[in-house]
């Protein structure tokens, strides 16, 4: 017999000798700790990502669809295909950063709880200020995001020439007629003096 086949007949009868010791265990249980022995760690939720990013999908259409509307809804061109496909695109966007978001503030919350069942080391203090920062740095992306939405969609609205087609003549002639009987508080004073001194 080779070294080889003599390790591998020492590893057999050691495999042997383990199976046969642990068929005096019957009873497992009595090794395993009970339930009442162990510390309530609460339920165990398992975050559904998927639902979540859907809403995410959801709030950022919603959101763009009435930046739209409110920019390009007083003309056909909303309905133009590269508006509509324009929009999708910025929802897709709009909604990751959401999500994004929603993630940081649910990774940040995480955080706080293991710091409340006693995990105040120094690393798990500079993890939440990192975590802080990036919160912060999500708000300002999001809110720099919807402002550059907001832009686009002025721009477009603007190049368009729609800004001339809402000022309708009728309106132009109110706010002429409204002028005259408009007062600032200056000649509402005068007016004031004037009628006290013909009295």
């Amino acid at each position: 017999m080779g070294k080889r086949e003599e390790s591998i007949n020492k590893l057999q009868s050691e495999f042997e000798q383990i199976q046969n010791s642990s068929k005096e265990i019957t009873d497992v249980s009595k090794y395993l700790a009970k339930k009442e022995d162990l510390p309530d760690l609460g339920e165990i939720q398992i975050y559904d990502y998927d639902a979540d990013m859907d809403e995410s999908k959801s709030q950022a259409n919603e959101i763009l669809e009435s930046l739209v509307d409110l920019y390009l809804g007083d003309s056909s061109v909303s309905n133009h295909s590269y508006i509509k496909n324009k929009m999708k695109e910025d929802a897709t966007v709009y909604a990751e950063t959401i999500f994004l978001q929603k993630m940081t503030r649910k990774n940040f919350l995480t955080q706080l709880r293991q710091v409340d069942n006693g995990d105040s080391s120094a690393r798990m203090h500079e993890v939440i200020n990192q975590t802080i920062s990036q919160v912060r740095e999500n708000a300002k992306f999001a809110s720099t995001q919807k402002t550059e939405l907001e832009k686009f969609y002025k721009e477009i609205r603007k190049d368009l020439g729609l800004n001339e087609m809402s000022e309708s003549p009728s309106v132009a002639e109110t706010k002429e007629e409204n002028k005259e009987k408009l007062f600032d508080s200056r000649s509402l004073n005068d007016m004031i003096d004037k009628y006290l001194k013909n009295k």
